[in-house]
């Protein structure tokens, strides 16, 4: 049969010449070129896989990695790259024992080290951060980026002194190192633990079929951060209403007591001696829990007591449960907060209220941008308007822009502007609201 191609007549060896360009030009030849298999080629797949779990195609990566160290049981790189996938999927459990396991292997490894101090960074356990960081620091003393994630797990356990002296070894070695620049003047800032703040938000009706003159706000409060208690402020509460001529003070206490890591504590309590314009009573309670890759859950209530007096026509009590659902995306946070308002006379609806808040962080977490939309009555955002005007169905939109900075160590000012269209039975009409504040820090 060799040589038997020359032999045929010109026709059929043109049609093969023909099918033979055809076959090259149009069959792909990847399923003839075999790609090389995980025994010839462990590096270039561990590459491949490397490749998916950037892609976030995590499940495909472990597939490949669970493929390799099924030939190759020892190959380190692969096992920290697998612990890497679980932590990005917020599983901190399984990456925190595959990571474990390749130092137990070989303690010097620093891939999986800086794996794993990431691993805690993520998960709040700064302790463990310090004890992983003071080995690789063993073998590199002048990493500026390891000193760096030194002193901010430091600032994190409350260590402040030690925090400043690593942050100055740092800039004495690179004195451009701007992350250590900022945290460095944000501990200054933090050691100043007292703040008096002053503010106001008016409520004003442009669109007022009645002529509703406005309703005005003013709040002055002092604050402190303690260990014990976490953040707490005193505020006093002054509210005017211009349109029938009536005035209301109102003392409130917020704090945040921290009960573990990563789990603390709203509480608020507030009196309102004439109860004219606000609740003769006020308490809020809610738990707020940390969770895996960035999340928080929370739960609670504010429970509001209402008095008859002149301006209000009837004893009543609201009750609202509330809680939130929030995620950190690098400079971003969203939230999402319902209201279930509860009535204790019979006649008022039981309602509901949804809200969402997404805010941009800027060149700290003190400066950003926040936008709330939402409808239906809040306990929180309504809570200075005052008793008379607690509508519980009356809004169906509601939109706040508010801006924080902070313009030195001890100045930070706020600002807002906002809109609300309520429903057609209301005869105030559709308000534009404005607010701002100035604290200062000592």
């Amino acid at each position: 049969m060799k040589g038997q191609i020359g032999h045929l007549p010109s026709a059929y060896k043109k049609n093969l010449s023909i099918l033979s360009i055809f076959l090259f030009l149009f069959i792909p030849m990847g399923p003839l070129l075999a790609q090389p298999s995980i025994a010839d080629d462990p590096d270039g797949w561990y590459f491949r896989a490397r490749e998916l779990a950037y892609d976030e195609k995590y499940e495909e990566a472990r597939t490949i990695c669970d493929q390799i160290l099924e030939l190759y049981p020892e190959y380190l790189d692969v096992k920290t790259l697998k612990a890497r996938t679980y932590s990005w999927e917020g599983e901190f459990v399984k990456s925190n024992d595959i990571l474990r396991e390749v130092l137990q292997a070989d303690p010097n490894n620093s891939e999986a080290l800086f794996a794993l101090i990431d691993l805690q960074i993520w998960y709040g356990d700064y302790k463990e951060v310090i004890k992983f960081l003071d080995v690789a620091l063993a073998n590199d003393p002048n990493n500026t980026h390891l000193l760096y994630r030194k002193a901010l797990a430091l600032k994190e356990t409350g260590d402040d002194i030690a925090s400043v002296v690593l942050l100055n070894q740092i800039l004495d070695l690179d004195p451009t190192h701007k992350e250590a620049k900022a945290l460095l003047n944000s501990i200054e800032t933090t050691r100043l633990v007292n703040h008096l703040g002053i503010g106001y938000r008016g409520t004003y009706f442009p669109e007022s079929l009645i002529g509703t003159k406005p309703w005005h706000l003013f709040f002055a409060e002092l604050g402190r951060r303690t260990r014990g208690l976490g953040p707490f402020a005193l505020r006093a509460n002054y509210a005017l209403r211009e349109d029938i001529d009536l005035t209301s003070l109102q003392i409130e206490f917020d704090a945040y007591p921290t009960v573990r890591t990563g789990t603390y504590l709203y509480l608020n309590a507030g009196y309102s001696p004439d109860s004219k314009l606000f609740p003769i009573t006020r308490f809020g309670f809610e738990v707020f829990q940390a969770l895996p890759a960035s999340w928080e859950i929370s739960g609670g209530f504010r429970l509001l007591n209402f008095e008859e007096t002149e301006s209000i026509i009837i004893t009543k009590d609201l009750l609202i449960l509330t809680g939130s659902l929030s995620k950190h995306i690098r400079k971003y946070y969203i939230s999402f907060r319902p209201y279930f308002t509860f009535s204790s006379v019979g006649s008022d609806p039981n309602t509901q209220a949804y809200f969402l808040t997404a805010r941009r962080f800027f060149k700290t977490t003190e400066d950003h941008l926040s936008l709330v939309v939402g409808r239906g009555f809040s306990a929180d955002l309504d809570k200075f308007t005052g008793g008379q005007v607690y509508d519980l169905s009356g809004t169906l939109v509601e939109a706040m822009l508010n801006y924080q900075q902070r313009i030195s160590t001890r100045f930070l000012i706020r600002a807002g502007v906002g809109y609300k269209i309520f429903n057609d039975e209301v005869l105030f009409g559709n308000p534009l609201i404005v607010e701002g504040a100035l604290f200062y820090r000592f």
